[in-house]
C-alpha cells in the first residue's frame, strides 16, 4: 500500500516547484483520506447540512461551543495550504471527488487546498481532529498569517 508515511516530516516548502505527490495520484489521495477519516475523524460528510452530531463531538473534543467548533475548519487551519502554486497543482492533475472517498460524502463544489498534516487535498469547509489555528498558509515558504504578524512585530521592535 502506497499511503503516506504519517511519521515523516511533511513537505512544507514548495519553492522547488514539485506538486505534492498526493495531488498527482488519485489512489494515494483516496487512501490518505480514508486514513484521515478513521484516525482524525475528517468530516463532516456534507458540510452544507447541519450535521449536528458531528459538530457536537468536535466541540466536546476541543472543549469549545458547537458554534466555535463550526468555525474551526480546514480553511483556517494551520496545516491548510491555499497558495497559487497549490491551486495550479490541483488544476493540473485530476482530483478525487468526495464520493470516491466515501459514498456518503457530498461534493460541495468548493475549491480546495492541501493539508500537509494528512497529505490530502481538502475542502475548506471540512475539519478533522488535527485542526490547529493560524491558517491558511498563503505563502510558498509555508508561512501563515500568524507568522507574518510575528515578522511585522519583530521588524517594529528592531526599528525602535
Amino acid at each position: 500500500m502506497a499511503t503516506k508515511n504519517l511519521t515523516a516530516e511533511p513537505q512544507r516548502d514548495f519553492t522547488k516547484g514539485e506538486c505534492p505527490e498526493v495531488l498527482k495520484n488519485k489512489r494515494l489521495s483516496i487512501e490518505n483520506h480514508q486514513i484521515c477519516i478513521v484516525k482524525a475523524d475528517l468530516g463532516p460528510p456534507n458540510p452544507k447540512m447541519p450535521e449536528v452530531m458531528f459538530w457536537l463531538v468536535k466541540s466536546a473534543k476541543w472543549n469549545v461551543s458547537e458554534h466555535a467548533a463550526r468555525e474551526m475548519v480546514c480553511g483556517n487551519c494551520g496545516h491548510y495550504w491555499k497558495t497559487k502554486f497549490i491551486d495550479d497543482c490541483m488544476k493540473q492533475y485530476e482530483q478525487i471527488t468526495p464520493p470516491e472517498v466515501d459514498p456518503s460524502w457530498v461534493d460541495t463544489g468548493e475549491s480546495g487546498g492541501y493539508c500537509d498534516e494528512w497529505d490530502i487535498p481538502c475542502t475548506h469547509s471540512r475539519t478533522c481532529n488535527s485542526w490547529e489555528p493560524g491558517g491558511p498558509i498563503t505563502d510558498a515558504k509555508g508561512r501563515n498569517l500568524l507568522e507574518y504578524e510575528e515578522e511585522d512585530e519583530e521588524d517594529e521592535d528592531e526599528s525602535e
